[in-house]
């Protein structure tokens, strides 16, 4: 039986249960803007050790410290990432350079920021040196692990796998529609304006991710199982695309890829991750939210099968881990 609490919105749970932190605005906290922060500080602090220009950066990070202020715990995140910077600077301009000797030194690092999303790059940060020759840098910055290597969407998807679950897709959302629209006058109201109304009221009516779990879970199974079959059933060297794609050794050989993660740095060029990918990959079965490929029996890439922003309310994409 749901608790009748479930139905009731995020200012009435605030009256019920003051103070209580269960239904705290800070949930609603991006780790995206944790990640841009890292990359701006970072590119600024490239921009100072290298003496080149970067007023637009202060600004646009001023914008986003401003930003995450609003969190509860703001104040960490931005000392967090501040340190992690401090710490990582050293290391990686002693890998830059390496690259002075034969290119020169930098005449631009340029923030690309989320235009990553439509310049189908890796690359968080690009750096042109005086040869002409240009790099791009993927940070990630975690308290354990490696973080995201890379989120796939639904048309990646098809394109690399032959995945398709439009109907099922389809099927999912209009059920959710359905059930929330049953459930009370207010709820009928904003399931009328659709999925991304719903999803944008997942915080004030709890009730929303719970239905979206009812139907987002069988369809995260269905696609596991899809995804392993359609992987394991392509060529090999469809399978090796597929992880070029992951790795981005097509988006660009010059790839420098950055991990800090408390206080141990990984610093490697993307094309060493060609050295992964064998004759022998297949993908094995993790249970119902994942999948691993393996290379001649080494587990290789952890690939979640997940919903951007929320389980059946959001868009629906797999995410790789190394």
């Amino acid at each position: 039986m749901i608790d009748d609490s479930l139905y009731k919105s995020l200012d009435e749970k605030i009256l019920l249960e003051a103070d209580s932190g269960l239904f705290d605005r800070s949930r609603q906290k991006s780790s995206r803007s944790k990640a841009d922060l890292f990359e701006l500080l970072l590119a600024v602090e490239l921009n100072q050790y290298y003496k080149l220009p970067y007023l637009d950066l202060e600004i646009e990070m001023k914008k986003l410290i401003s930003k995450i202020m609003d969190f509860k715990d703001g104040f960490v995140r931005i000392e967090e990432q501040k340190n992690r910077v401090k710490f990582l600077l050293p290391f990686l301009v002693k890998e830059l350079d390496k690259l002075i000797i034969t290119d020169g030194k930098p005449i631009e690092v340029r923030w690309i920021g989320r235009k990553w999303q439509t310049n189908k790059t890796l690359s968080d940060i690009n750096i042109k040196f005086f040869s002409g020759k240009n790099i791009g840098i993927s940070t990630k910055s975690t308290r354990s692990g490696k973080g995201t290597q890379k989120n796939i969407g639904l048309k990646e998807l098809k394109r690399f796998l032959g995945l398709d679950i439009d109907k099922e897709l389809i099927k999912m959302k209009n059920d959710i529609i359905l059930e929330l629209a049953d459930k009370n006058k207010e709820l009928k109201e904003i399931s009328k304006r659709g999925i991304f109304f719903i999803k944008k009221n997942k915080y004030k009516y709890s009730i929303i991710q719970t239905v979206g779990k009812k139907y987002g879970i069988p369809l995260q199974q269905l696609a596991v199982k899809e995804s392993v079959k359609k992987f394991n059933g392509l060529s090999l060297n469809k399978k090796k695309d597929f992880l070029e794609f992951i790795f981005g050794i097509k988006d660009s050989e010059l790839l420098l890829n950055v991990l800090v993660s408390g206080k141990h740095v990984e610093i490697y060029w993307n094309k060493s991750l060609d050295e992964l990918v064998s004759s022998n990959l297949m993908a094995v079965s993790e249970g119902d939210k994942g999948y691993q490929i393996v290379s001649d029996g080494k587990k290789i890439v952890r690939i979640q099968v997940n919903f951007t922003n929320g389980i059946g309310i959001s868009a629906f994409c797999e995410r790789a881990f190394l």
